[in-house]
């Protein structure tokens, strides 16, 4: 066993979590694994995957936590008094798979099914109860629009007290939110809203979800002054932080709703590299809706228009000159093969048709 090496993981793991949760923050965690399987200490390359998923989960890379999870998932389940010290963590990183596993077409609906029986089996065996199962399948059926799945999760979540393993209230509300509006409640959107919104409740990313997801049920209820208020304000909670791009493409949404086509322009502009990167299928899906929403509306004054788009996107113009009906091809295209790939994983039609419709409100 090195020393240097050990010394270059500790260094590594310290100035990650001197950073914000980020690509940077992300890739010296990365390093610091790959150091611990050098090493081939189990108890180090157990804590340097434990380290990755935690910052992965809040950096829009999942996908990046979850084979780090499988591998502390795998050797907890060999050696669980080994790794007794690390129970809870791991245990607490089980909900960071399942709340994105909507994102991933690839996941099928029983192997997500698989996972939380596992999490259920493993919450029992480890005291605790199964209101973060309820909450986890709650998500995912919000996310792949399965009112009936949502409806039976919501009640049994309501009807499990808090445990230890249970999220923040703030994240907890969050989810009720997002259930309100899909069952098209927009007033209790707005009252489950209510306390995050006025600083009564907050977490790593409350209320900056709440802002957004709010935003189509104030609308809904021509509660514009308020609607107006919270886009500003969480927009710029959001703008820097890649994970929140569902987000945006609720507030470009919303601007589009208010007729203020300029600033959902220049969201698209800002926000396309987010889109081109991510492994977050689901919200590229509606960043692209918003952003072909958003150049439709540009599209019938004009034919070409100057915009600042990236280098790595596929349909890159040095001139920064663009024919917009070819943009928004582009987009159209997009749109339907992720569509497409969700509705064959989710056995309904919620991506092309009810997400299309419901962000042209």
């Amino acid at each position: 066993m090195s020393d240097a090496n050990l010394e270059r993981i500790d260094d590594l793991v310290d100035e990650a979590w001197d950073l914000p949760h980020g690509e940077v923050q992300v890739r010296l965690l990365e390093e610091a694994v790959r150091l611990a399987d050098v090493v081939r200490d189990l108890n180090i390359m157990f804590r340097t995957r434990m380290s990755l998923i935690n910052s992965a989960a809040f950096s829009g890379h999942t996908e990046k936590a979850m084979p780090a999870f499988a591998w502390c998932l795998a050797q907890f389940e060999k050696e669980p008094d080994r790794y007794q010290h690390q129970e809870h963590s791991l245990l607490w990183s089980f909900k960071y798979i399942l709340h994105a596993a909507d994102e991933f077409p690839q996941l099928t609906r029983g192997q997500v099914e698989e996972l939380r029986d596992q999490m259920a089996d493993l919450y029992d065996r480890c005291g605790y109860n199964m209101r973060p199962v309820h909450y986890t399948r709650m998500g995912f059926a919000t996310g792949i629009g399965d009112r009936q799945l949502a409806r039976e999760s919501y009640e049994s979540f309501r009807s499990v007290p808090r445990d230890g393993m249970a999220d923040c209230i703030a994240c907890e509300a969050d989810g009720e939110i997002e259930y309100f509006d899909l069952v098209d409640e927009p007033e209790k959107v707005v009252k489950a809203a209510g306390p995050s919104l006025i600083g009564q409740r907050s977490c790593q990313e409350v209320p900056h979800r709440t802002y957004a997801f709010v935003l189509r049920s104030l609308a809904q209820l021509q509660r514009y002054e308020e609607a107006d208020e919270y886009q500003r304000k969480g927009y710029r909670l959001i703008r820097d932080n890649s994970k929140f791009l569902v987000h945006v493409a609720l507030h470009m949404a919303y601007l589009l709703h208010r007729g203020r086509r300029e600033p959902a322009l220049r969201m698209f502009e800002r926000h396309l590299p987010w889109a081109l990167d991510t492994f977050y299928l689901s919200a590229r899906f509606l960043f692209y809706v918003s952003a072909k929403r958003t150049l439709d509306c540009f599209a019938g004054s004009r034919r070409k228009k100057k915009l600042n788009l990236p280098q790595t996107f596929p349909a890159y113009n040095p001139s920064g000159s663009y024919d917009l009906a070819k943009l928004i091809g582009w987009l159209d295209g997009e749109v339907n093969a992720l569509g497409a790939r969700f509705d064959a994983r989710n056995e309904n039609h919620f991506f092309t048709q009810d997400l299309v419709e419901r962000l042209q409100y």
